[in-house]
């Protein structure tokens, strides 16, 4: 064997390897690719669940806030109907006496 026939022996077992490694390399960044979008599916599965979560407590708050802005309305409207009530029985006891 000459000098030449083993350089080119030498150099085709460099390609074969490097082809070799290269499959493997891609193997490696296909399943890796594949992982990651499983895990970006499942993440963007439970960011789903997590936000009609909040979108619900949202809307029991907005309901909530509504009533309670309701009960303080008729809680002033009862004071004033009682002060009102207090006064004109004050005014009375006075003409009573």
């Amino acid at each position: 064997m000459t000098d030449s026939e083993l350089t080119i022996k030498v150099l085709q077992g460099i390609r074969e390897d490097l082809a070799r490694s290269n499959r493997d390399t891609n193997e490696r960044l296909d399943a890796m690719r594949a992982e990651s979008e499983a895990g970006r599916r499942e993440s963007n599965q439970r960011f789903e669940v997590i936000e009609t979560a909040l979108r619900d407590v949202a809307e029991q708050l907005v309901m909530l806030s509504r009533g309670v802005k309701v009960a303080i309305e008729v809680r002033a409207g009862v004071e004033k109907r009682i002060d009102d009530h207090e006064r004109r029985i004050a005014e009375l006891e006075q003409r009573s006496h």
